[in-house]
């Protein structure tokens, strides 16, 4: 084997920015609109294969290990599965790894799959590949974004620091979380022979720390991308540094890519806001610097608050807890019941997906707490993933309409309960009787 097939290991230096840095190009409040590129499918599923045969491989964390990545966003038209399989030869060994998802219609999707491999000094690696299959109905359109493939290489990655929040919910903060290049054409690595056409319009955000430009789904806020949101509960944002966003290439751009968005003073205005910094940055270096400064009782707050709000509510209710109760009256431990009820899966994984372990599971109240509705026997299974990405969503704004069909008929909440946005009105008219009693009784203390 030539030396030009394979590229040896190799280490750089540690350049470790502190958590309070902010990019000197970009603060967040800045966008670039692009357009997607587009595949019509020709039959019901399309196969596309991506190679790279020059990958240099970077130790991570001071762990001895490289990770080899591959990520960006896909919009379907109609419902779609998707599979991924990434492989290469390792020192003549051949290692694989796969991965499924559903794509669901008419929103967009990120997608990521990475392989840890343990390197040396004498490490070399070729033949790296991966296979995506999209499979959905004939002639159905695809739009795909920011696409990359490559080994993570961000200098912070290089010693430990950012070791432990790295790998937590790693599967939420996909594919930003790699630091990929996000201006890439999808055909870069691609193998397969595709044509693309100009596809659908979309709003890059920049981003206070990283100064990566990545999307927002600006037609679909609710449901988020690279991005949290600023105001959810208080849209809409009135924040002007989260909320609007100057165009940096309008010269570019043709009349109709303004249509349909929200422009003031050469501005896209977001109808929640934004945070600066993306979800990665966030992760790494705000939450992460942040988080050990703050004490036991902080930590606690939270927690003590949504338990503070179901007491309430279930006072109002002239109902006990949900655990108590129904293990008096059914003689069962509730948080197993919901487990079973479905079928031991978290709901969003979906039904194909493995099961999870009850000390794994998250209750979610299908309806949100935030909104006064108690946990009951309607609750969900979901994984901790999910159930930190649903939060405070109605039902409505985080599920699919097939995933509400099967979500009402394991709960037994109607499609128009689902389907609803609204406070708890019930418990709501109940609240002045806190006031008729002292608070801490009110509060179940």
């Amino acid at each position: 084997m030539s030396q030009n097939n394979l590229r040896t290991y190799r280490r750089r230096e540690v350049t470790r920015e502190s958590g309070y840095h902010t990019c000197e190009e970009t603060t967040g409040g800045e966008c670039r609109i692009i357009h997607a590129e587009r595949y019509i499918c020709e039959d019901d599923s399309v196969k596309c294969k991506f190679k790279r045969s020059d990958l240099d491989l970077i130790e991570l964390f001071e762990e001895g290990i490289s990770i080899i990545a591959f990520g960006g966003y896909i919009f379907s038209r109609e419902k779609a599965k998707l599979s991924l399989e990434m492989s290469y030869c390792y020192e003549d060994e051949e290692y694989v790894k796969y991965l499924e998802e559903k794509i669901e219609s008419e929103t967009w999707k990120n997608i990521g799959i990475h392989i840890e491999q343990s390197i040396n000094e004498d490490s070399y690696i070729t033949d790296v590949v991966v296979k995506m299959k999209i499979s959905s109905k004939k002639r159905n359109v695809l739009d795909f974004i920011s696409f990359d493939f490559d080994v993570v290489s961000k200098n912070e990655f290089l010693d430990n620091s950012c070791k432990e929040s790295f790998y937590k919910k790693t599967k939420m903060h996909v594919p930003y979380l790699y630091y990929l290049r996000s201006d890439l054409p999808i055909d870069r690595y691609l193998k397969s022979k595709r044509e693309f056409v100009e596809g659908k319009r979309v709003v890059l955000k920049s981003c206070n720390r990283c100064g990566r430009y990545l999307p927002i789904n600006i037609e679909d806020e609710l449901k988020t991308l690279s991005f949290s949101l600023h105001c959810k509960k208080k849209a809409p944002c009135k924040h002007s540094t989260f909320r609007a966003y100057e165009i940096q290439n309008k010269s570019e751009l043709k009349s109709n890519d303004l249509l349909g968005l929200n422009i003031e003073n050469n501005k896209v205005i977001s109808y929640y806001g934004h945070q600066l910094e993306c979800k990665a940055c966030k992760k790494f270096f705000v939450n992460a610097p942040l988080n050990p400064q703050r004490n036991a009782q902080q930590f606690k707050e939270d927690g003590l608050r949504r338990r503070a709000i179901e007491v309430l509510v279930n006072e109002l209710l002239d109902r006990n807890l949900i655990h108590f109760e129904f293990e008096k009256r059914t003689k069962k431990e509730f948080s197993k019941y919901i487990w079973k009820k479905f079928d031991k899966r978290c709901f969003k994984c979906g039904p194909d997906s493995d099961p999870i372990k009850l000390k794994e599971m998250a209750l979610d109240h299908t309806m949100p707490l935030a909104y006064l509705y108690r946990l009951d026997e309607t609750a969900t299974c979901l994984c901790s993933s999910h159930n930190s990405q649903k939060r405070d969503h109605f039902p409505v704004d985080y599920y699919s309409e097939d995933e509400l069909v099967r979500l009402s008929k394991i709960t037994g909440l109607s499609l128009e309960q689902l389907h609803k946005k609204e406070i708890n009105k019930e418990v709501l008219e109940l609240l002045p009787k806190c006031a008729e009693k002292p608070l801490a009784l009110a509060m179940g203390m």
